[in-house]
Formats: C-alpha cells, sequence, structure tokens
C-alpha cells in the first residue's frame, strides 16, 4: 500500500497545481461565441490507473468554461491507487462531491439517468476487454455496458489501451490485440478522444445539437457556417496545415473554435490567425 499512497501524495500535489490558463486567442474565442452551450453534466470514469491523470485533469477543468459539470466515479482499483488524498483532489479539480464507487453498483440506472454522457479519460486495458467481450463483473463494467447499451454517450481516451504507461507491446501480437480491442470499442459506438484534445470532442459529443463530424474535419477552405443557426466552426490540427496562408496568415470567421493543438502548430509554422467576419 505504501506505492499506493506515494502515488496518491505525488497525484495531490500535482492537480492542487492545475489552473487553467487561456491564451489570448482562448479568451477571444470565448468572448465572441455568439451563444452559449447548454450545460451538460457528464460521469467522469476514472479505472485502474494515474498515467496521464493530471493532463485530463486539465483538460476536463477546461471544459467547465463551456457550461460542463460533472459527477465522478471510480473502479476498485482506480479507488486503491489513486487513494483518499487524490480523490479528494480530483472533486477539487472538477468542482464535484458526488463519487460513485462499487458500493454504489445497484443503483447504476440511476446514475446512468443523471448524466447526459460518459467521459473515461484514461481506459484500461482490463475494463477495454470486459467490455468488447460485455463481461459485467462489477460497478464500472455493469456501468459502461448499460450505459451503451442504452445509446448514453460516451468518450474514451485509448491512449492506455494501446500503449501501457506510455510503452508499445514488444510482442506484435499484444498491440493488435489491443488494437482490435478499440476498433471494437469504436464500432460499439464509442467515441476517441486525445488526451490534449478533449474540450473539441466534448463539445462536438455531449452538446445538444452536436455538429456533424464532416463538418468539423473538411477542410476550413469550405466550410460555411451557417450563422442563421448559430453553428461554430472548429479548426483542428489537420485543418491549420491544409489551409492557404496568405503573408503567413489565415483567417476564420468570428465564432471560430481554434484547438490548442491547431494553436501550438501555427506558431510552429510562424502563422498569424486572424479572425474576419
Amino acid at each position: 500500500m505504501d506505492k499506493y499512497n506515494q502515488a496518491s501524495d505525488i497525484i495531490s500535489q500535482l492537480v492542487q497545481k492545475i489552473k487553467v490558463e487561456y491564451s489570448s486567442e482562448d479568451r477571444a474565442v470565448l468572448r465572441h461565441q455568439q451563444q452559449p452551450y447548454g450545460n451538460q453534466h457528464i460521469l467522469a470514469v476514472f479505472t485502474g490507473t494515474n498515467f496521464g491523470l493530471n493532463e485530463s485533469l486539465k483538460e476536463l477543468s477546461k471544459a467547465k468554461r463551456y457550461g460542463f459539470t460533472y459527477d465522478i466515479a471510480l473502479t476498485e482499483n482506480g479507488e486503491e491507487i489513486i487513494g483518499m488524498q487524490g480523490i479528494s483532489s480530483i472533486k477539487s479539480a472538477l468542482q464535484t462531491d458526488r463519487v460513485y464507487t462499487q458500493k454504489d453498483k445497484l443503483i447504476f440506472g440511476e446514475i446512468l439517468e443523471s448524466v447526459d454522457g460518459i467521459i473515461v479519460p484514461m481506459l484500461t486495458q482490463d475494463t477495454a476487454a470486459k467490455l468488447t467481450l460485455g463481461i459485467q463483473d462489477c460497478f464500472v463494467s455493469t456501468l459502461l455496458w448499460q450505459g451503451l447499451w442504452h445509446g448514453k454517450k460516451i468518450l474514451m481516451d485509448f491512449s492506455n489501451v494501446l500503449e501501457y504507461r506510455g510503452n508499445k507491446s514488444r510482442i506484435p501480437m499484444l498491440g493488435q490485440i489491443m488494437n482490435d480491442y478499440v476498433d471494437k470499442l469504436q464500432k460499439m459506438g464509442i467515441k476517441s478522444v486525445n488526451k490534449k484534445d478533449y474540450l473539441v470532442e466534448m463539445l462536438n459529443v455531449f452538446r445538444e445539437s452536436p455538429m456533424p463530424e464532416n463538418t468539423i474535419m473538411q477542410n476550413s477552405q469550405n466550410a460555411v457556417a451557417s450563422e442563421n443557426q448559430g453553428a461554430h466552426k472548429v479548426v483542428t490540427e489537420k485543418d491549420l496545415i491544409n489551409m492557404r496562408a496568405i503573408n503567413n496568415e489565415v483567417t476564420v470567421p468570428i465564432g471560430t473554435i481554434i484547438t490548442p493543438l491547431a494553436y501550438d502548430r501555427a506558431k510552429e509554422l510562424g502563422i498569424r490567425i486572424v479572425r474576419g467576419h
């Protein structure tokens, strides 16, 4: 248990330092939004790992500025590894007092009814395997399976499934098994979220009037934002790369959401993003 307590102390220190800072461009995005997104209440599920927790909490915290609120659910392994102090820090970062654990296994139906969607920031290989096989032998595996069964919107970060604590398998067959799991989970309706791009996917999947995927991913030069319907264009890193810069500038409509990765790539390429009409 000493190693878990030590991990808990480290997590607590990291989480307490989380302060969501916005660049001038981020603040401009918030100012130029023509209508607020509706509040969305999301269940954040933490499985048996703490790898990548700090980064995930930063992204989840940032989404609060867009009207997202949270409840928390943990597996038994998650409780043990993260520890009580770490859980308290997560509660503080996500500003919630509602935490569901194994003892709540009989009320998973009520939990699902109380939220608009589910996000699993650090999906483990164990939980991925159970879901693909339909195994419902604990609180979280039952909760997620029943969420899928009843059509609940679910986002998952598959990083820890494909790379265990950042390391790919040295046995190709094991890596293929994990890739197959991820493929099956996506076919089951689960959406993938990149650890550096939570906000975009959360807005797209969880908001009441989702923006079609083909609209988000298509080249921004061909995308026409419908102002009458209050639609907001999202420019991703891929969009930015495909955009034609004139005098090292690209122009996007007011109200466009620029992802953090797109901003980073623009800085790398020396491109200035200008908001037009």
